[in-house]
């Protein structure tokens, strides 16, 4: 008996994976939703690690095979590849406490996005639409479960059986995943057979083998880079250099150089529905010296630095002078960023500001906060998160906050998912209040206001207060509250404005 159970137990030590010995963080991720990407080469793969670090190498190098630009330090896919798990989680965990990204939706949706078309119907009505049958069928059971159905190998509760079925278009399908030119679209039909949340993707009919097809071969479509062995080394801000160790002393100047009247500031902008930036402006007085270069380092809330680089500059002059600005890739909470402008090969304005990001859920509505100014320039072509661009307008900001009569204050701010009416159109409304002291001297109620795409989710709203109607000069304050009415989202934001002769 004993010598039966030393051989069972060397067995077991024999036949033990790898993983057993990392941590729990480390042992458990290839069964989370990431498990639909692994290919069946990096499964057996991971399953040797035998060290922490060395799956969190694995895990790094995972991701950036499957980054689509290797040049920039956003990795879109896995940014998108974490919103549709937050999707999944949210949308189709089940009553036994089955996490939505782990179900057969959840991988079909992580995999595919979101369907072209979707409807739910009961399952007999599904398979009767597969069919062509208006009836039950020949399975109609014959005991006292009247209840119960059997149709085409399917077995149900007719009066609870659900199904909810999802289309794709073929444009939808990698070409490089070949199925028929006679398949328009690829469906699949998730069915909840007894009406308890737990649906099961119905293999059952004979176009299923399509959808089944492009599922298993999704992960190797993924899969950009497979020869990728080192990680990419890339500076902070893409399409630009690191910066030179004699660059970075510049910020580390006591006193740092910063040329009187020189003005910056920074907001959170919006690249896609997924991806978010910080944008810097300097303004420098027109009498200032030409800046040339920007050199700058983000560093994290704890200590570590993210990157550096160094950047040729060209300003746009204004009416303030000329204007600097910076696409600042930064992630959520606060981070720190020292900032050089140089001219000549020497630096003449050097500051340090601490960068506010929100961490904006995935697949939430979300208003960027409302940034002013007082001039634009219309722009017939720009790249989205270019700072300070709302579309085709290019709102010159006015970090100082300061006015004179004459001039219009400009406010624009960009809208990420927001809900649709019936008529498929964002329903949002805008309330305005102007302070002057503290004191509200006017408002306006809630009025509906038109918002225009500028990316696939995202939308732009823009509006002008003639400063005019201010009595004298002095400090003021115009608040505006937008409110999405269909997911009953609002963001308020107070802008000051100082009215001077």
């Amino acid at each position: 008996m004993k010598k039966t159970l030393l051989a069972c137990l060397a067995m077991f030590i024999l036949v033990t994976p790898a993983w057993a010995q990392l941590t729990e963080k480390y042992a458990t991720w290839p069964d989370g939703p990431v498990k639909f990407l692994l290919t069946e080469k990096e499964a057996a793969e991971y399953a040797t690690l035998t060290s922490d670090e060395a799956a969190q190498h694995f895990i790094d190098l995972f991701w950036a095979k499957r980054d689509p630009d290797l040049n920039t330090r956003i990795n879109e896919f896995k940014v998108d590849f974490d919103a549709r798990v937050v999707a999944a989680d949210t949308q189709f965990t089940e009553k036994d406490g089955t996490r939505g990204a782990l179900t057969e939706r959840g991988k079909t949706l992580i995999l595919l996005g979101k369907p072209a078309r979707r409807w739910t119907q009961t399952i007999q009505e599904f398979l009767s639409r597969i069919y062509g049958e208006t009836a039950v069928g020949s399975g109609v059971p014959t005991s006292a479960r009247d209840a119960q159905n059997q149709m085409h190998g399917v077995s149900f509760n007719s009066a609870k059986g659900q199904a909810d079925v999802w289309v794709y278009s073929r444009e939808q399908i990698p070409e490089s995943i070949k199925i028929p030119k006679r398949v328009d679209n690829v469906m699949f039909a998730f069915l909840d057979t007894e009406g308890t949340s737990h649906y099961i993707l119905d293999r059952s009919y004979p176009d299923s083998r399509w959808g089944i097809k492009v599922l298993a071969a999704m992960p190797e479509v993924y899969l950009k880079h497979p020869e990728l062995t080192e990680l990419p080394v890339f500076p902070l801000i893409p399409g630009t250099q690191a910066a030179t160790s004699e660059q970075l002393g510049w910020l580390a100047l006591d006193p740092a150089p910063w040329p009187e009247g020189a003005t910056a500031g920074a907001v959170q902008g919006v690249v896609t529905e997924n991806i978010f930036a910080a944008w810097v402006a300097v303004i420098v007085p027109s009498k200032g010296p030409a800046v040339d270069l920007a050199v700058g380092r983000l560093t994290d809330a704890s200590g570590e630095v993210v990157g550096t680089f160094q950047k040729p500059l060209a300003g746009l002059e204004t009416t303030r002078g000329m204007l600097y600005e910076l696409m600042v890739p930064c992630g959520p909470g606060t981070s720190r960023f020292e900032l050089a402008l140089a001219s000549g090969g020497s630096p003449v304005a050097v500051r340090a500001m601490d960068l506010e990001m929100e961490d904006v859920e995935p697949g939430s509505t979300w208003f960027s906060p409302m940034v002013a100014g007082a001039q634009i320039f219309q722009m017939k072509d720009f790249e989205a998160g270019t700072p300070f661009v709302f579309g085709g307008y290019h709102l010159i900001p006015r970090l100082d906050g300061t006015y004179t009569k004459d001039e219009p204050l400009d406010y624009f701010c960009l809208i990420v998912r927001p809900g649709v009416g019936e008529d498929g159109k964002p329903k949002i409304k805008l309330k305005l209040k102007l302070f002057m002291e503290d004191r509200e001297i006017s408002r306006q109620p809630y009025r509906a206001t038109d918002v225009s795409p500028v990316e696939p989710n995202v939308f732009m709203f823009g509006s002008q207060l003639p400063l005019n109607i201010l009595p004298k000069p002095g400090n003021y304050a115009l608040e505006t509250t937008v409110w999405d009415t269909v997911n009953d989202v609002k963001r308020t934001t107070r802008i000051p404005i100082v009215i001077v002769e």
